[in-house]
């Protein structure tokens, strides 16, 4: 991640989620202080407010009264921040905070049931006074986002709150000069700089785009693409690649779908491939074959097939080229994503080929 300036700035350095743990629970603390005097500390606890305001807004939920005080449970139970307003009676704000990593074991669910069944140190917990969030200052799939907010089957669903949020909502507004917070705000949004920055992408520069804007990048793309499964890493023994899945489709002996490849720093590993994922490994050669011809022939000389091992996932063919610039040398977002469109026309093609040759075997 590009840094904003040249400034030391401690969450270079302090950039494990407990790091982050700790900024949240201090804003919290900020906006329970009645006591607060001078200009700067005014100035803090107006942010903390802000800040639940926002979180409770994702619920289109309002604070009832004023902050006359704050309670704050870290890592009870494994949850990262525990956060009751005004007493026994008032909200509470479940808050899974990530930076980088995402959700697992089912720890969402864990933690909403760990507070409505009063196993915290804040004892019972009405589902109505309870507003879970997830905090996400890294970046993250639409789909994903879609998946945490069904992770909780009954009660009050988390509600995600992105980096760009934590901004614009809470941090931006701050009129003080606390270094922590100021480095806070600055470290994020160079963070939120660099993922935008695919917008002055330039075809010379290809070897300068970093992972952080892909990521961007790709959360732009999920706002066009059919079917859309998401993005992430994905390891592999060359030392992996962000990749990016979509217009999946079922298909007799398994699946066939579009999928991007990027390894940064590479312009040759910025791929789009056509790929089959066979159920059965006994059918990986005849499936590779199949599809093969299938998509060569949809696509035409737009497609290229490269060697490929048989496999339980396999690439069969590749566009081209799929990255547009305009005159100036810039990335064409529009002529791109039209570009990916193609190829969903080229395996769409290829499928409807499939099951035209499917009906006239059983004819």
């Amino acid at each position: 991640m590009t840094k904003m300036n040249d400034r030391p700035n401690i969450f270079n350095y302090a950039t494990k989620e407990l790091s982050q743990d700790a900024v949240i629970c201090w804003l919290i603390d900020w906006a329970g202080r009645q006591d607060a005097e001078g200009e700067e500390d005014k100035a803090l606890r107006a942010c903390g407010r802000r800040f639940l305001k926002a979180l409770l807004d994702e619920h289109r939920a309002s604070l009832d009264g004023d902050i006359e005080k704050v309670e704050i449970l870290q890592q009870d139970h494994g949850i990262d921040v525990l956060a009751r307003i005004n007493g026994c009676q008032g909200q509470v704000l479940l808050i899974e905070d990530k930076t980088h990593t995402g959700d697992h074991s089912d720890q969402l669910k864990r933690y909403y049931d760990a507070v409505v069944e009063g196993k915290t140190g804040l004892g019972e917990v009405s589902e109505e006074t309870l507003y879970p969030i997830f905090l996400k200052t890294g970046n993250q799939s639409r789909a994903e986002e879609k998946r945490i907010e069904e992770s909780v089957e009954t009660g009050r669903s988390y509600k995600v709150f992105n980096r760009k949020e934590f901004l614009e909502k809470a941090l931006n507004d701050y009129a003080g000069s606390n270094p922590i917070l100021t480095d806070f705000r600055a470290y994020l949004q160079a963070w939120e700089d660099d993922a935008n920055s695919f917008n002055d992408w330039k075809e010379g520069e290809r070897t300068k785009w970093s992972w952080n804007a892909w990521q961007g990048f790709f959360r732009r793309l999920e706002e066009e693409l059919k079917g859309c499964r998401g993005w992430g890493y994905v390891p592999n023994p060359q030392g992996g690649f962000l990749g990016l899945w979509w217009s999946v489709n079922d298909v007799e002996g398994g699946e066939v779908y579009l999928q991007l490849e990027i390894v940064t720093g590479k312009p040759a590993e910025q791929k789009l491939c056509f790929k089959v994922a066979v159920g059965n490994k006994e059918d990986r050669g005849a499936m590779k074959d199949k599809w093969r011809k299938l998509v060569s022939d949809a696509g035409g000389d737009a497609v290229e097939l490269p060697r490929t091992r048989s496999g339980l996932t396999m690439t069969i063919a590749r566009k081209k080229s799929w990255l547009a610039f305009d005159s100036d040398g810039r990335l064409d977002k529009e002529a791109t994503v039209a570009n990916l469109k193609k190829a969903e026309e080229v395996l769409a093609k290829a499928i409807d080929m499939e099951e035209r040759q499917g009906d006239e075997t059983q004819s």
